[in-house]
């Protein structure tokens, strides 16, 4: 039996500041090649998901540096693209405290939940199409998939079949964020549209608006300045921000990636850490009061420009951040310190050294959508099985009707 789990061993900030923060607290070399990484929710934990299938669950000690593969949990029999923890619980935990379950969705089309604790399946369901996207949501056992097609369903463990289904979207959904309300559930598509569904209703009536067409692969999503703002990650790497209930077309931009934007977390209320194609990892203001919407700088690198991070995640306390690409070690941990004091208005000098780049603020000419901007470079994937749909054609007649849902209001 697996050794008992301890809480995540804390650093104090002031140890941080005098090293730079390119450098990772440590580094796991998954088995296989990773397309996802998740921390626990109150362990020092992380599930890595796997080409093979398989979720590779290694226990960390931050302060030493080390980690050790502890189990591996085999619910698929392809591609793993994603696994969360759930909130809500099994009772085999060894120490008699609820154990989280770990719901997970692959290229096999299947959805799964599996034991923690005995790496045991205990559900799975068919999906209509390969998995992309997969989001916790409140209540026992639900939670959100995407799959390649664009469809999008809740699920919920305790239940054979999904309680609810969505069809609107033509190309893969690749991320998800809950709103504010608990109820309004944002999904990013390959088709240049970002829909957002009440979870409560299927098919069209559960359609509450669907932004126009953005000529650009949305590929990542966070919600933020307490709900109303939705920053999005592109293919070409600008940041599209929308307006909470006015989603027919993104208010403002914050221009500044060189390639594709991924990966993205929502830090703080003011806010982001992004992961991108170019290996790099890096904070953003959007809508700060007192720096505005801004790129603030390069936190860290993962390794080489070759290979983009596939993902990122931060810990329940805010203090570590994971980031997952192809390239090995393909796990690596990071100290937020950096973004941290960045956000509260340090300078990039201070923060990331004297070589640090300055930060790339937006003025109003980059507000607007031009057709004579030059879109920043777009880098081909490598070793990739997702995200490959059609690029965004036409707004079609559901967009039209729904992006103007919130006119009236």
């Amino acid at each position: 039996p697996t050794p008992p789990l301890h809480s995540t061993t804390r650093i104090e900030p002031g140890a941080l500041r005098s090293a730079a923060m390119s450098t990772a607290l440590l580094s796991i070399s998954t088995e296989e090649l990773c397309f996802d990484v998740q921390f626990h929710p109150s362990q020092p934990l992380l599930a890595t998901s796997t080409i093979t299938g398989e979720i590779e669950l290694h226990r960390f000690d931050a302060s030493a540096g080390t980690s050790e593969l502890v189990r591996k949990i085999a619910s698929h029999k392809e591609s793993c693209r994603s696994a969360r923890f759930l909130p809500q619980a099994s009772a085999s935990s060894s120490s008699g405290a609820p154990a989280p379950l770990l719901a997970s969705t692959s290229a096999d089309c299947f959805a799964a939940l599996a034991d923690v604790e005995t790496a045991q399946r205990v559900w799975k369901c068919k999906l209509k199409a390969a998995g992309s996207a997969l989001l916790p949501l409140s209540g026992q056992e639900r939670f959100a998939i995407g799959d390649d097609d664009g469809g999008l369903r809740i699920f919920d463990g305790r239940q054979k079949k999904a309680a609810v289904s969505w069809a609107e979207n033509s190309d893969f959904i690749s991320d998800l964020a809950i709103g504010e309300d608990g109820t309004s559930l944002c999904a990013t598509s390959g088709d240049g549209t970002m829909a957002v569904y009440d979870v409560r209703k299927s098919g069209t009536k559960g359609l509450i608006a669907m932004s126009d067409f953005q000529e650009d692969e949305l590929l990542s999503v966070a919600i933020v300045r307490d709900g109303k703002k939705v920053v999005c990650g592109t293919q070409t790497g600008i940041l599209p921000i929308f307006s909470w209930g006015d989603f027919g077309d993104q208010k403002d931009r914050i221009k500044g990636h060189e390639m594709s934007v991924d990966a993205m977390v929502k830090f703080s209320e003011d806010g982001v850490i992004t992961g991108s194609s170019d290996g790099k990892i890096r904070v953003v203001a959007v809508h700060s009061k007192s720096l505005g919407n801004a790129i603030l700088g390069v936190m860290c690198e993962h390794g080489g420009s070759e290979y983009p991070i596939e993902s990122l995640s931060l810990s329940a306390d805010g203090q570590y951040l994971a980031s997952a690409s192809h390239e090995q070690p393909t796990v690596k941990l990071w100290s937020t310190e950096a973004a941290r004091r960045l956000l509260a208005g340090e300078s990039v000098a201070a923060v990331l050294g004297e070589q640090g780049p300055e930060p790339v603020v937006q003025d109003d000419s980059d507000v607007d959508s031009s057709d004579e901007d030059e879109g920043p470079k777009k880098k081909k994937r490598k070793l990739k099985d997702k995200k490959k749909g059609k690029k965004g054609g036409a707004p079609n007649q559901k967009q039209q009707q729904a992006s103007s849902f919130f006119s009236g209001l």
